[in-house]
């Protein structure tokens, strides 16, 4: 059982009272938490702003970003262990998740060392004759970082490492489902030496902990991951403050006549299954070209029956227990409307306690809910295309725009797709759900805006002060 207690100003502090922690798959206590107040959260806020006023040098905050990737790397397997023990991610994808956050951490150390600055041409009008002008690059000052359950240390690395790399004080806000897993994390930085203040931990209803913050002037910056729905209701109550959001999907793939469809079985067996489909770029909608469709959809339904689900603990299982009962509720209900519409169910749509088998399903109507909306879970849809033309229009008939992809030799069709589609990325041959840490990363329309990955993060994260000087 562990113990876990809020962060602020450099100290471990008792909240209003404590919550139990379950391990999602055995249901045995794993922790205990501490919930905070209002007065927790402002209490925050003061230490945050207290750290600014002292500063941060940068080889310092390159040394503590270097230092917490060694602490994570030393640490390695009690992370992924607390990973799945609170969301119930499979063992495997859990240790995949801490490597990522080691180079994450890593990254931000060296980006700390080269903040985005330029020097401006004055003299380039006769306006700025004489005169020399060039941008430094500031922290826009205290970040509240709220962050999600499915990747809930290396989504928190991308908010923490960026912000601690600009110079930023942190205010950190976890998932209520991954809370033990974010004290791990702040245990490293107090290891690396992090000066009080730069770092605080408050666990809380949003009520009790964001609002405060969205409330308060000193706060300059709300970095979110979730749903459509709260990130746009974070922007619309807290206009004046800088937003980047990472908002939901329901990721798109086209297969086209020429594809190597085997390679798209593949490919979508782990696009869509990976973390039990809990990934806002997990693969949801497959547009497959006629020509291609039956042996594709064969090839996918053989790969989803030979799937490992059940016990996340065990390194085979892809397929481990959704996050919550109320999140199973949701999905096989969805599932039921669209069976209920004529839809069929080729693989899967069986619940094994906390778990949802692999479900592939075809002959959807658009507007059911696991097509039009965030399924969160492992099912794929499947539906059939005339060509390049209908694929495009059903990949953009959607509010969403994250990542999308494409399977096909045709260069002339790739670059077609590229410009059309609208997502924040779109990959080739290259399965949708892929996300390096060093690449921009974010949505358009209801999936967000701002942009994440280390480098692109940081430029979100501080203002370009210009100097001009002159003799």
């Amino acid at each position: 059982m562990r113990e876990q207690k809020l962060y602020i100003g450099g100290e471990w502090i008792s909240g209003s009272r404590t919550e139990q922690v379950h391990d999602r798959w055995s249901s045995e206590p794993v922790g205990i938490v501490h919930v905070a107040t209002a007065e927790h959260a402002r209490a925050a806020v003061s230490a945050a702003s207290a750290a600014l006023a002292t500063g941060i040098s940068i080889p310092e905050r390159a040394r503590i970003l270097e230092a917490v990737s060694a602490q994570i790397a030393s640490r390695a397997e009690e992370f992924a262990r607390s990973i799945t023990a609170e969301t119930g991610k499979p063992i495997t994808a859990s240790r995949g998740e801490v490597l990522r956050s080691i180079g994450t951490f890593r990254l931000a150390a060296e980006e700390a060392r080269r903040l985005p600055s330029e020097t401006v041409p004055m003299d380039s009008t006769e306006l700025g004759a004489g005169m020399i002008g060039f941008t430094i690059a500031q922290p826009r000052g205290i970040v509240a970082a709220i962050t999600p359950f499915n990747f809930p240390l290396n989504l928190v690395a991308h908010k923490v490492g960026p912000a601690i790399a600009a110079g930023c004080a942190v205010l950190l806000k976890p998932s209520d489902k991954a809370r033990l897993t974010a004290g791990l994390l702040v245990e490293a930085f107090e290891a690396a030496g992090t000066p009080p203040g730069f770092l605080n931990l408050v666990t809380g209803a949003p009520s009790e902990v964001v609002l405060p913050w969205q409330e308060d002037d000193r706060v300059a910056v709300v970095t979110f991951t979730g749903s459509s729905k709260v990130g746009w209701q974070l922007k619309a109550t807290s206009p004046q403050k800088i937003h980047i959001l990472e908002l939901g999907s329901n990721t798109a793939m086209v297969v086209a006549g020429d594809a190597d469809v085997d390679r798209a079985a593949r490919d979508t067996v782990t696009a869509a299954l990976s973390n039990s489909g809990q990934a806002c770029v997990s693969l949801q909608r497959v547009y497959v070209f006629e020509g291609v469709a039956d042996a594709y959809v064969e090839a996918v339904a053989s790969k989803f029956r030979e799937v490992s689900s059940g016990d996340p603990n065990l390194p085979e299982t892809l397929v481990g227990p959704l996050v919550s009962d109320a999140e199973l509720s949701r999905i096989t209900s969805w599932l039921d409307e669209a069976v209920s519409g004529g839809a069929r169910i080729l693989v899967g749509g069986v619940v094994d306690g906390t778990v949802l088998a692999p479900t592939l399903v075809v002959d959807t109507q658009e507007h059911d809910r696991i097509v039009c909306e965030e399924v969160f879970g492992p099912v794929v849809t499947v539906v059939r295309v005339t060509g390049l033309d209908d694929a495009i229009q059903r990949v953009n008939d959607s509010r969403y725009g994250l990542n999308t992809s494409i399977y096909t030799k045709d260069l002339a069709m790739s670059l077609r797709f590229a410009r059309e589609a609208e997502a924040g990325s779109v990959l080739v041959n290259v399965l949708p759900s892929f996300r390096a840490d060093f690449m921009p990363y974010g949505g358009v329309k209801d999936s967000g805006q701002g942009r994440e990955g280390v480098k692109y993060a940081i430029a979100e994260l501080v203002e370009q002060k210009l100097v001009i000087l002159s003799a």
